[in-house]
């Protein structure tokens, strides 16, 4: 488990293994965040034996559960959000689980999410000589908005998909197409579930609703920014399901074509070969 410690203006980093280690942690910083990646049994036995938040949380964990919203325990709030990739036209997400206090944050997470919690990391590095007071509602809402903009990577993946579907159901309409409309229309809203429980999330965190957190000047700007985001990400994937449904149209259309063309053929093969039977019963 890696470490980041703040003491004044200084980020420290280091790793940790046992639960000893790490509330000697605790002790010297102002305030620390804790990133397990790939969380064995043992570190997640720690993290529990720290945090002592409900074991059930960590059963979540280890299944790979996300629930649909934030949970309240005596000191701690379990919040849990998902990263999104497009891999072969297939939408795969990933929880990253925060546990969070007025002092301690971890995050429980796969490798596949690396690249939020790294973004983050740099803003604070940048932001801790320039910025006073800077806290974990920092670290936080940075999680948030950097998960929010790798989530907009996905919907203008999506957008690319739709597309080429467009471009076939014009081309050559097929029970191929319609079949990849309606995977992809899963797909979207299984997206847009996902996009809709972190704007609730975010939402609460803006109104105060969510305990053990209280926001700094920069966390409240962080958090607009992180709304905004969401609420165009879910216009798009609104948009992408009416123009799915455009495909759907536009493939009915193009078959209606193609049996009319197809009609228009056997109706002249039609008149060719009574055509043909006339001729040969007058010259026999």
């Amino acid at each position: 488990m890696w470490v980041y410690g703040i003491k004044g203006k200084k980020l420290h980093t280091s790793s940790i293994h046992s639960f000893e280690e790490l509330e000697k942690f605790s002790e010297e910083f102002d305030w620390f965040w804790v990133d397990s990646l790939e969380p064995s049994l043992e570190e997640l036995k720690i993290i529990s034996q720290f945090t002592k938040v409900d074991s059930k949380i960590f059963e979540d964990i280890k299944s790979g559960k996300v629930p649909p919203r934030y949970k309240k325990f005596d000191g701690y709030t379990f919040i849990p959000i998902s990263f999104a990739i497009m891999q072969e036209n297939e939408l795969k997400t990933y929880p990253i689980y925060i546990i969070i206090s007025q002092k301690t944050l971890f995050t429980l997470r796969t490798k596949e999410s690396s690249a939020p919690i790294e973004n983050a990391v740099q803003t604070i590095k940048d932001a801790l000589p320039e910025v006073e007071g800077l806290g974990l509602s920092f670290v936080l809402c940075e999680l948030l908005r950097e998960n929010a903009n790798r989530n907009l990577d996905v919907v203008m993946v999506l957008r690319d998909v739709i597309e080429n579907l467009e471009e076939k159901a014009m081309a050559r309409p097929s029970k191929s197409v319609m079949n990849e409309v309606f995977m992809l229309r899963k797909q979207i809203a299984t997206f847009y579930r996902l996009l809709w429980n972190e704007q609730q999330i975010v939402g609460g965190l803006k109104n105060g609703l969510v305990p053990n957190i209280k926001l700094c000047e920069k966390s409240a700007l962080s958090l607009e920014d992180t709304m905004n985001n969401l609420s165009r990400e879910l216009e798009f994937l609104t948009s992408y399901d009416s123009t799915l449904d455009g495909v759907l149209r536009l493939q009915d259309l193009s078959m209606i074509h193609r049996v009319e063309r197809t009609l228009v053929y056997l109706t002249i093969i039609t008149v060719i070969m009574n055509l043909v039977l006339i001729l040969l019963s007058l010259s026999g």
